[in-house]
């Protein structure tokens, strides 16, 4: 339909003001679902990491927007796209 123009992709865990960024993996939700959803409906809009945790080591200068934190969601994104669009090893043979 077009009306998604652009994803912060994201995880958390709690409730409406109570709650806390997870890594991307480490949350509550289906996050491989969420990029099947994307990559089924043919949306070809930006695409961010949004509000990773900051690792050790890192400054906490801006929440959230850590190096570190969004080099590892942007390494999982790229996972979650490649595990959809490449065939798994049952359907090399159909």
């Amino acid at each position: 339909m077009g009306k998604i123009f652009y994803v912060h992709f994201r995880d958390v865990r709690g409730s409406n003001g109570n709650f806390v960024e997870t890594f991307h993996d480490d949350g509550p939700t289906d996050m491989h679902a969420a990029m099947q959803t994307y990559y089924d409906c043919g949306f070809d809009g930006p695409m961010r990491p949004d509000h990773g945790p900051t690792m050790e080591g890192e400054s906490n200068d801006f929440p959230g927007y850590a190096i570190m934190g969004r080099l590892f969601a942007v390494g999982y994104m790229r996972g979650l796209l490649d595990a959809i669009e490449r065939p798994g090893p049952e359907s090399i043979n159909q």
